[in-house]
């Protein structure tokens, strides 16, 4: 065996790593040559080709794209976020044995998203109670959206927040309430697209299908015995009602109505749910309605107004919490004027010329007196009041010629009676009210004495109305009154809105602050 037969390379390339020796005679000096010239070229072509595979794996493989940590924390600064400690700092890399390694890309993506919401709530869609399908997530950002100021707007935690301190955490707790939601925002989306008008009924095949869904879980719970009178079943009924006071029927809103009054008793009362203080707020709300509108003179709204005389908040020993009922209410009054928008505009005001006039005094008078009160407190103010009480006068009056159509009649006297009535009234008194608000409400509040059997009974509750409104904030109010306006105005103008932004219950709604 020659020792020159081999060179530095003659041994590589083996899969089990020894030395691959070849037999040459002594003396044949060139054969030992070209043989080890041979094998020094064979094992750079394998080194060429081992290289060249290692790369084209690592092409495949997540490339680091790492975030400039120091430009991030500056930018959360710069937008009022903090991390809570150091440890955020090294979260865009992996730590195995003793050697950080560097995460891929998706471990870095969320690093920058714990960045951003390092401040806020862990993610709401990670607590919802079904698994989450990309319908879902669509209809859950819109309902979301309708009342984004009150869902991300940074109140301090004084402040009482409807959406997000009651209802959210609701309708997140169990399946059924979450499929309420979804048929909810599955009719309001089919109504926007669909240019339809908000009156009750819905044509959403989607709104039905999750309604039908939201029907059979709670009946599974109401056919047991240890479920049937859980908090996931009183608030499923709850949202039930919800869904049907806006996109159903009347005959579904009462026998839904019926139904929890029932579960109300087998409790025990309302205050039987005092250990679940979010349920016992909305529960004992919806408990005030015998219709399904606020603007129903039949409803006990007098338990929450400050009228004199009127029914205490609450007979149990456990005293409710007013104010935050009346919040809850005005998010129910507010999507209420959206239902009334779409179920008076078939007929409106423009036969009712006087009563069209009358809305156009209130309208120029809100406009003159509105920007003086953002400079004052947020007390009601005499002017205020007065308009208030038109407007509710005129909007319980219209309500009521409407119920019957509610109820499934196929024709009233009672409506146009009503109405033609009203404009009598008005227009015999012309000369007492035309240019003050005043004298108006005297006026209106005479019609409803005349016009009702009961009107006693309706120029209280419209007092109540006024009573609860004016316990909210001048937002509150002064949004109501806009809505109102609008409404009334638009309907003797060819059913266009006069003024569309910021003036309609959706805007208002979306807008709305919680305290």
């Amino acid at each position: 065996m020659s020792p020159r037969a081999f060179g530095p390379s003659s041994g590589r390339g083996t899969r089990s790593g020894t030395s691959q020796f070849t037999f040459v005679g002594e003396n044949n000096q060139s054969e030992a040559r070209s043989h080890a010239m041979r094998q020094h070229w064979k094992g750079r072509h394998r080194q060429n080709r081992e290289s060249k595979t290692s790369h084209q794996k690592a092409a495949s493989l997540p490339r680091p794209l790492l975030p400039q940590v120091t430009n991030v924390v500056d930018e959360g600064r710069s937008l009022g976020l903090h991390r809570d400690s150091d440890r955020d700092a090294r979260s865009d890399r992996e730590v195995v044995g003793d050697k950080p390694q560097r995460a891929g890309i998706p471990a870095q993506l969320m690093c920058g998203m714990s960045y951003a919401l390092s401040s806020s709530r862990p993610d709401p869609f990670q607590t919802c109670p079904v698994h989450l399908t990309s319908q879902h997530q669509k209809l859950l950002y819109h309902w979301i959206g309708t009342h984004a100021a009150m869902m991300f707007e940074d109140l301090n935690v004084t402040e009482f927040n409807p959406m997000r301190d009651v209802w959210f955490p609701l309708d997140l707790s169990n399946a059924s309430s979450f499929n309420c939601i979804m048929a909810h925002s599955a009719a309001h989306l089919a109504h926007l697209y669909g240019g339809t008008l908000p009156r009750r009924g819905t044509n959403s095949s989607d709104a039905l299908s999750y309604k039908i869904e939201a029907l059979r879980i709670l009946r599974l719970w109401l056919s047991d015995p240890e479920t049937e009178l859980c908090d996931d079943a009183f608030a499923a009924v709850v949202r039930l009602l919800t869904f049907e006071r806006y996109w159903g029927t009347v005959k579904d809103w009462k026998t839904h109505r019926d139904g929890l009054q029932r579960m109300i008793n087998a409790k025990g009362g309302v205050e039987a749910l005092h250990g679940n203080w979010r349920l016992e707020l909305v529960v004992y709300l919806v408990s005030l309605m015998s219709r399904p509108s606020w603007l129903e003179s039949t409803n006990n709204l007098d338990r929450i107004s400050h009228r004199p005389l009127s029914t205490p908040v609450t007979p149990h020993t456990h005293p409710l919490d007013i104010q935050k009922i009346r919040c809850l209410w005005l998010i129910s009054f507010i999507q209420d004027m959206r239902t009334f928008m779409g179920s008076f505009y078939s007929t409106g005001l423009s036969g009712y010329p006087t009563a069209h006039a009358a809305v156009e005094l209130l309208r120029q008078n809100f406009q003159e007196s509105a920007e003086a009160s953002l400079s004052t407190d947020t007390n009601v103010m005499e002017w205020e009041e007065d308009m208030l009480s038109c407007l509710f006068s005129l909007s319980v009056l219209i309500q009521d010629s409407i119920s019957d159509l509610y109820d499934g009649a196929s024709a009233t006297v009672t409506g146009p009676s009503m109405m033609n009535g009203l404009e009598v009234c008005l227009r015999s008194s012309h000369h007492m009210w035309m240019g003050s608000v005043y004298n108006l409400r005297i006026v209106l509040f005479e019609s409803l004495a005349t016009l009702f059997e009961d009107g006693d009974s309706k120029m209280n509750y419209v007092t109540d109305l006024v009573q609860v409104l004016g316990t909210l904030s001048l937002q509150a109010r002064q949004g109501v009154e806009r809505c109102l306006l609008n409404l009334l105005n638009s309907l003797g103008n060819n059913n266009i809105l006069v003024i569309d932004d910021c003036w309609t219950p959706d805007s208002l709604l979306s807008s709305m602050h919680g305290h």
